[in-house]
């Protein structure tokens, strides 16, 4: 008779807490979403640094270094116009980012992350042509980057997929990233047949307008980072029950 009552008990209270805390891998949170929000924070700071090395097992690449097959620009500052196109393109330094901000919206099936990366370093192989004022510019060989203090906003939409169990798996449908970058430095080998003063001179024009190379940059790396990060929240969401996040 006690036993009875006593497991009655253990259903009902392990019923409550299913019904308010959801398992995020090691992490138990709350559903309720600003505390959700913090505690997926912490979760995901946790995570992070093993992305360094990659979780293959899940079909999450290895971040370090992150790979960048081709980018190009076009620049047109003052007197400076050129246009370059990079390739083979390494970037070490995704694993060091740390989340910030989680923000949880059930109701909009929606997620969005506040990331901060100290640093993002490039190195690669470039092509140039162009010109200052009369004067031809070309050149190719190694290049080196690097990006400093970038703030980066992930915008992530949720749904649903069906399960064998009628038990709805939670999915990323949509991941968007942009960010915000506080400097940048660049460094091209080899311009001008190795030319040491003009190859000087260039380098510091570029570098003296590195707001409009970022510019220039940003898109293909938000899509590189966005192509980094998706696998990652396909994984991390998928393992989450839909009702678990998600109001209807």
């Amino acid at each position: 008779m006690w036993s009875l009552l006593l497991s009655l008990v253990v259903v009902q209270c392990a019923a409550g807490f299913d019904k308010e805390y959801v398992n995020f891998g090691s992490f138990v949170c709350p559903r309720e979403e600003t505390a959700l929000g913090g505690c997926l924070k912490d979760a995901l700071n946790a995570y992070i640094p093993q992305l360094a090395t990659g979780l293959p097992q899940f079909g999450v690449p290895s971040c370090e270094p992150m790979l960048v097959p081709a980018l190009s620009i076009q620049q047109s500052s003052g007197a400076l116009t050129v246009t370059s196109s990079f390739s083979n393109v390494t970037v070490r330094g995704p694993s060091k980012m740390r989340v910030q901000e989680v923000k949880v919206d059930s109701k909009k099936h929606k997620v969005v992350a506040k990331l901060y990366i100290p640093e993002l370093r490039m190195k690669g192989h470039y092509t140039l042509s162009g010109q200052l004022l009369m004067l031809p510019i070309e050149g190719e060989g190694d290049f080196s980057a690097k990006y400093g203090e970038i703030s980066a906003i992930v915008t992530i939409i949720l749904g649903r997929s069906p399960r064998h169990n009628d038990v709805d798996a939670l999915t990323c449908q949509h991941l968007d990233v942009s960010f915000h970058v506080e400097s940048a430095t660049m460094k091209l080998d080899n311009l001008f047949g190795g030319d040491g003063d003009l190859s000087n001179t260039i380098n510091q024009v570029l570098n003296e307008n590195w707001k409009k190379l970022t510019d220039d940059l940003q898109a293909p790396m938000e899509e590189a980072l966005r192509d980094f990060l998706k696998p990652l929240a396909d994984h991390t969401f998928s393992t989450l029950n839909a009702d678990d996040i998600l109001s209807s």
